[in-house]
């Protein structure tokens, strides 16, 4: 009986009240460590579902303790090893990460999530040559999932020769691809007309594939709060309450700004320094927050007039998540931050964290709308219409010079164009702005063993170019209609 109430609650998505339920039958039907491996059948699971439900509450920590627990009744249990790595990437701690995938392969070695991981966790740490024999392995499994050509795609510059584009086009015209790929089918013929030099091919295919990934994968909901709802947070934030000062030993440094605009490669030259610090890359732990604890608000069209946040209730959540990465407030830590987004919430994180510091990355404007429209970001809902990424821009401009002006001395901008030229003066700069002692072998970052998962972990493995002003010169002329309007995309 009580298993079923637990699976009510879950159904439900009450959490915390599920949590409690697993603990306690956790705590009547497993007296010791030793009996573990002989708990009744129907009881087995009992740690297994106690991870996904902590995951569900964000308590990463929890959620990986509870899968070790798991797998010292189930050794075997593919499913949950395969959670179990997939946590540790989540959480930065990549050391066993392989070694998990490769056991699972070990007892299936078709099992295709497996392979399709372990394909990722290779590319996100620049072993191409690896990642592209399992994506092959995947693709073998399942030769029309247009999911791993994309990736075999990015990955191999000669891919997608005359016989993929052959089989791709032939999976359009016999309607075997489901909706949600439809998309990428597109994206590869675009791709692979830009290779070949054709451009008006190119954009018409991209459209089409940006087009059909609005119309059947986009969360609209979440679009709406990306280019709605939280560009007037600054306007109508009320703060109530008053922290702790708990995190007031912690020195973060945020990198904000838009896709495509050089914050990856921000990130990774700040971290070559010998100072010590966590890297926290694009956790969205400020976001996530906000979201747990006022979401439900903030998507009430009667309550949007005034977003009021209780700084002492978010502080504790932010604790919470930090620990996740096995950050405590208690530490005396500085930690770097890569989710754009936090633009948004600069009052917050200054209330909450008083020695926050801001890492503004930029490039042409113009560069970095075509460079966003180019790619297939897939989590980010407002990138696959040039207006909805201009109006996204526009808010983003907007807020930006009211924080500017406001806390100028908590402001950093580097430039990619600096960081093509290698601008030793400006990055030296930018270590002495962060406390993290300057290291003049800042682009030997491709030796660390980093796990990077975004679009541009490909690129920063090979060595940076050297900014061309005419790379973009072709594609200019889609933003042409927007310029009388939005004069900054020509002038910036």
């Amino acid at each position: 009986m009580e298993l079923k109430k637990i699976a009510n609650l879950i159904h439900e998505k009450k959490f915390k009240e599920a949590k409690t339920e697993l603990i306690e039958l956790e705590k009547t039907k497993v007296k010791s460590i030793d009996n573990r491996p002989n708990l009744e059948k129907k009881y087995e699971n009992i740690y297994f579902t106690l991870s996904q439900v902590c995951t569900q509450l964000n308590e990463l920590k929890n959620s990986k303790k509870y899968l070790i627990s798991h797998l010292q009744i189930r050794p075997n249990d593919s499913e949950a090893l395969f959670n179990l790595a997939n946590l540790n990437l989540k959480t930065h701690e990549i050391e066993n990460v392989e070694q998990i995938y490769k056991k699972i392969l070990k007892i299936d070695k078709n099992n295709l999530p497996a392979n399709v991981n372990l394909a990722f966790f290779y590319e996100g740490t620049g072993k191409i040559d690896k990642a592209k024999k399992f994506y092959k392995i995947a693709n073998e499994l399942e030769p029309s999932n247009l999911n791993f050509h994309y990736n075999l795609m990015r990955l191999s510059s000669d891919y997608s020769n005359n016989n993929t584009i052959v089989f791709i086009k032939k999976l359009i015209e016999e309607k075997k691809i489901l909706d949600k790929d439809k998309f990428l089918a597109n994206f590869i013929l675009s791709k692979n007309s830009e290779k070949k030099k054709e451009y008006l091919n190119e954009i018409k295919f991209l459209n089409l594939a940006h087009s059909l990934f609005l119309k059947n994968n986009v969360n609209k909901k979440s679009n709406k709060y990306w280019l709605d709802i939280v560009p007037s947070f600054y306007k109508k934030l009320t703060i109530k309450g008053s922290t702790k000062n708990i995190l007031k030993k912690i020195e973060p440094i945020f990198i904000i700004g838009l896709p495509r605009s050089g914050s990856t490669i921000t990130e990774l030259v700040l971290s070559t320094s010998k100072t010590s610090k966590s890297i926290l890359g694009e956790s969205s732990f400020i976001n996530q927050a906000l979201l747990s604890t006022y979401g439900d608000k903030f998507f009430n069209k009667e309550q949007q007039d005034n977003f009021e946040i209780d700084v002492g209730i978010l502080e504790e959540k932010i604790i919470s998540n930090l620990q996740n990465f096995n950050i405590f407030a208690t530490d005396q830590n500085i930690i770097i931050d890569k989710s754009l987004e936090n633009f948004f919430y600069i009052d917050l994180i200054i209330n909450i964290f008083p020695n926050a510091k801001f890492i503004i990355t930029e490039r042409n404007i113009g560069e970095n709308i075509i460079g966003i429209y180019k790619k297939i970001l897939l989590d980010i809902p407002w990138a696959h219409s040039i207006s909805e990424i201009v109006k996204y821009i526009k808010n983003y401009k907007t807020i930006m010079d009211i924080y500017v002006k406001k806390y100028s001395e908590k402001f950093f901008i580097i430039k990619l164009i600096d960081l093509q030229n290698s601008n030793k003066k400006k990055i030296s700069n930018l270590f002495e702005f962060c406390n993290l002692d300057f290291n003049d072998k800042y682009f030997e970052f491709q030796k660390q063993n980093q796990f990077i998962n975004n679009a541009s972990n490909i690129q920063i493995r090979n060595k940076l170019s050297k900014n061309d002003g005419n790379k973009y010169n072709k594609y200019m002329y889609l933003l042409k209609s927007y310029e009388k309007d939005y004069p900054w995309i020509k002038n910036d």
